[in-house]
């Protein structure tokens, strides 16, 4: 199991870290939008906030519920096929499906940008706290269900793997967008 907090410590760190380097962009870029109905870099971040927000409420009580549940001694072990579920879940960093968004994880475009760079700092400080108390397995003691893409029960590390496939399928569409800003600049 350690090779699995290891695995999902890594993501964390390579996604959080490159999610910082946005906040780093020209205001132009950050406030580019190809279309009135598409999202700018800005608004993409503060949805990112929104959505680790309330994986988080699952993430945290989930974690306290495994701590409950943790006995000393017991060797928690993952099942023969443990790693197909972390496959699945890689496809929510692509655009193969489709993702339609509840209102409450819809961006408002209003938020200040130091205010949403240091709620995902705050974020992931968390993530890794979690990672911390579940470092002998004791993840694989509370699953909780993912309809996103119908991925079904995941444990708590396949929680927070999902969330950093969720962070990398918004850097896929801050570096397209910054493709477009960057053309755009280019026909003027």
């Amino acid at each position: 199991m350690r090779n699995v907090v290891q695995f999902v410590r890594e993501a964390l760190i390579n996604n959080f870290r490159e999610l910082d380097q946005w906040f780093k962009e020209d205001a132009g870029l950050l406030h580019y939008k190809p279309s009135e109905e598409s999202w700018n870099i800005r608004e993409v971040l503060e949805h990112i906030s929104l959505t680790n927000y309330f994986l988080l409420l699952t993430i945290n009580k989930s974690t306290r519920r495994a701590l409950d549940r943790k006995l000393d001694g017991l060797i928690i072990m993952p099942p023969h096929d443990y790693e197909e579920k972390f496959r699945q879940i890689e496809i929510v960093s692509s655009k193969s499906f489709g993702w339609v968004n509840p209102a409450h994880l819809e961006p408002t475009g209003n938020k200040d940008l130091d205010e949403v760079r240091s709620v995902l700092k705050q974020q992931f400080a968390q993530c890794m706290y979690n990672l911390s108390l579940l470092k002998n397995g004791e993840g694989r003691l509370v699953n909780t269900m993912m309809t996103v893409n119908n991925l079904g029960k995941l444990d708590i590390y396949q929680y927070i793997y999902f969330l950093t496939k969720h962070i990398e399928r918004h850097q896929a569409q801050m570096r397209e967008l910054r493709e477009q800003f960057e053309e755009s600049a280019v026909m003027i």
